[in-house]
């Protein structure tokens, strides 16, 4: 054999061995590219699942404190709707003074959506209208909750002073009037009732994405 064929003979050994090495790393990196793109999709769809309940909790949420603040809205009306002079003791004292005068902290659940924020997942959604929804469930709490800081902050302002009158000889308390007669159109509870049906309507595209 000429030396000019064993040379062809050694090449094309080193090119089938090559071609081995290469096919099997081609093989490896689309098989782990596979396996990572599912992994991936995996994640995103657990996210959006977290992000679902959170914010199935967070109407839950919504949907008691507009029926808390809509028995004080009533109050209020009862109150702008008169003199102050001219309101009956009797139906003042048919009001839950307690309830009239509370405060609280509202808070809602983020923590999926932080969440989902940093995990870099939030590139893998094709669906970008979605994407919007979401960003704006959560914004839109974000707006409720400052709107009810800012009245039970006011709330809490007004409870220090005093809310007494004197109607009919007798001196009796006309609880939190000043606040009440003056945010009477605050709209609180229709706040929060708006809020809640955009999330319930975030909730179907998700659950449809499901």
């Amino acid at each position: 054999m000429s030396k000019f064929k064993v040379f062809l003979k050694k090449i094309g050994k080193y090119i089938r061995e090559i071609s081995v090495v290469v096919i099997g790393v081609a093989i490896t990196l689309s098989s782990s590219y596979w396996i990572s793109n599912k992994n991936e999709k995996r994640d995103m769809a657990l996210y959006l699942k977290a992000i679902k309940l959170e914010l199935e909790e967070n109407i839950k949420i919504l949907d008691r404190e507009a029926e808390y603040l809509e028995d004080w809205e009533k109050y209020a009306y009862y109150l702008s709707s008169r003199d102050k002079k001219s309101i009956h003791k009797d139906s003042i004292r048919g009001w839950d003074f307690y309830g009239i005068a509370s405060t609280h902290n509202i808070a809602f659940q983020t923590s999926a959506f932080e969440m989902f924020k940093v995990s870099g997942a939030m590139r893998l959604i094709e669906d970008k209208e979605l994407l919007q929804f979401v960003w704006k469930a959560y914004l839109d709490l974000e707006k409720v909750k400052m709107s009810l800081d800012t009245y039970y902050l006011l709330k809490s302002e007004e409870l220090k002073k005093s809310n007494q009158i004197l109607l009919a000889g007798e001196s009796i308390p006309i609880p939190m009037y000043d606040f009440y007669y003056t945010y009477v159109d605050f709209g609180t509870s229709e706040g929060c009732k708006r809020s809640s049906e955009e999330l319930k309507e975030t909730v179907l595209k998700l659950a449809a994405r499901e």
